[in-house]
């Protein structure tokens, strides 16, 4: 990673587990961190994740198959998940709507309806996005009676100074594949 970081390389092999993404937009998260990244999230760890996103990767490129073990991601562009951010970074969709309704929004929208199972948020992961200014945890949890083998989805949400709230990741694990999709969207919920 520190080549393509440094613009010495232009491909990286990749190691599981990893989602092909149709946008050709990719999360590249150092091994030493991997899939603890579900741990920090769920600790609610925001100086790891924070620590996560400074060493990760974005990157703009396509995955190939060089042969049946190898697999690699042919680099365009990239920048840090930290940077991406704080340089304003836009989110996907925005929905303004009533508290009511909002769950059913939020988890029809495109880039969040990428598992077959599971969501971003139920009724306490919304509670817990809508009031806390900053939230970083579980946001959708298998129905009771329906735990085997779904695994939870989590999110980091910001309060911004606008009064919207900011959906920063959304963090799904599937079958030992990841998912994560930065700034899916921001809400406003309106007041009826």
């Amino acid at each position: 990673m520190a080549a393509v970081r440094s613009g010495k390389a232009h491909v990286l092999a990749l190691d599981p587990p990893f989602h092909v993404s149709d946008a050709d937009k990719y999360l590249i998260i150092p091994s030493d961190i991997g899939v603890e990244i579900i741990d920090i999230a769920a600790d609610a760890d925001f100086e790891l994740m924070a620590e996560a996103f400074r060493d990760s990767l974005l990157v703009c490129g396509s995955v190939e198959q060089q042969s049946k073990k190898a697999v690699t991601l042919s680099i365009e562009s990239t920048i840090s998940p930290e940077q991406a951010l704080a340089r304003g970074m836009p989110y996907a969709h925005e929905i303004e709507s009533s508290a009511g309704v909002l769950l059913a929004q939020v988890n029809a929208l495109p880039p969040l309806r990428c598992t077959m199972t599971s969501a971003l948020l139920d009724d306490d992961g919304l509670d817990q996005v809508l009031g806390q200014p900053e939230y970083l945890g579980v946001s959708w949890r298998p129905p009771v009676g329906n735990e085997s083998g779904v695994d939870p989805s989590f999110t980091w949400s910001k309060h911004l100074p606008d009064g919207r709230i900011g959906i920063e990741l959304a963090l799904f694990q599937e079958y030992e594949e990841l998912v994560i999709a930065l700034r899916p969207a921001v809400l406003r919920v309106r007041v009826e």
